[in-house]
């Protein structure tokens, strides 16, 4: 797994598609947002969420915002493109939109860098531009919250940012039962964390959650959360070799309907695949399904 996700601990114990689903291929969308290097972000980091928030602005145009979360106090640039500080990218990038993205055009996104003058200073730009297709969601989401986390009170650490060697917990409640599946991506490849490794037969695909329950999840200390399988996998999260900062993507995945997972390889105990594989088995099931829900939460690993 290249070193950079650990697993620290291991407790052993197609259908034809729809008319409606060929039709609602999407629209049309794109966007092009400039971002202003400054603060203690990875380059990685700031590239993925500069895609997201690019990929909300693309949305959040064509079908509208559910919710307003720091879209009213954007700026322009001379060329007419949204400008983002790199502080401020995240707030944008969780903005919740009438939307969801479909697939990206070939050769897109697009990231550009370039140095500008100012007050006899220099400023890094990046320029992020988006193309592809999205569709409008055809019903409500559940609000379910999801963040990671390594404490003892859960609401005190979602930022997402661990030291290396730190376990990562993950936190999650949804107002309606439904089933759940969570994978990292790490330099083009996605691995499955959730269900755990060894879990089989009606735990293959998803893990069936119940509506108001907390769940704590890959903690050793909380291991009654499903029937007939107490045991549980612990992560650690790890820097490169060269103690660089290390920026990750976790994806929790959620539906009212159970769902299959994909096709994976296996090795060290982990299942994975290429995230380009990955993408269009989401990018199948949500087609197939309006309530497959997917967010994605940034997650940096500093020395």
């Amino acid at each position: 797994m290249k070193g950079y996700l650990l697993l620290l601990c291991m407790f052993l114990s197609g259908s034809l598609m729809p008319i409606w689903a060929q039709k609602d291929k999407g629209r049309p969308v794109s966007a092009r947002i400039e971002v202003l290097m400054e603060g203690a972000y990875s380059k990685a980091a700031i590239e993925k969420q500069a895609v997201q928030a690019a990929k909300v602005q693309a949305i959040g145009t064509e079908f509208g915002y559910a919710i307003i979360q720091g879209i009213n106090t954007q700026t322009n640039s001379e060329s007419g493109d949204n400008v983002f500080t790199s502080t401020r990218i995240t707030e944008v990038s969780s903005t919740l939109v009438k939307g969801e993205w479909v697939s990206d055009d070939k050769g897109y996104p697009k990231l550009n860098y370039s140095i500008r003058e100012k007050n006899g200073t220099q400023e890094i730009w990046l320029t992020c531009e988006v193309r592809g297709r999205a569709r409008e969601l055809q019903q409500a989401e559940a609000d379910f919250v999801a963040y990671p986390f390594n404490c003892q009170e859960p609401e005190k650490c979602k930022d997402g940012v661990f030291k290396n060697e730190d376990s990562m917990f993950l936190y999650f409640k949804t107002p309606v039962s439904g089933y759940l599946s969570v994978f990292l991506l790490e330099q083009g490849t996605v691995y499955r964390l959730l269900p755990y490794a060894l879990m089989q037969g009606e735990y293959e695909s998803t893990v069936p959650v119940q509506s108001d329950q907390e769940y704590r999840l890959f903690s050793p200390e909380h291991r009654e959360y499903f029937k007939d399988f107490p045991l549980v996998d612990e992560y650690g999260l790890e820097t490169g070799d060269d103690g660089a900062p290390l920026s990750n993507l976790l994806y929790v995945i959620f539906s009212t309907q159970a769902f299959k997972k994909p096709q994976m390889e296996e090795a060290n105990g982990l299942k994975y695949m290429d995230v380009d594989d990955f993408q269009k088995w989401l990018n199948k099931n949500r087609s197939l399904h309006p309530d497959f829900q997917v967010q994605m939460l940034n997650i940096v690993v500093n020395p």
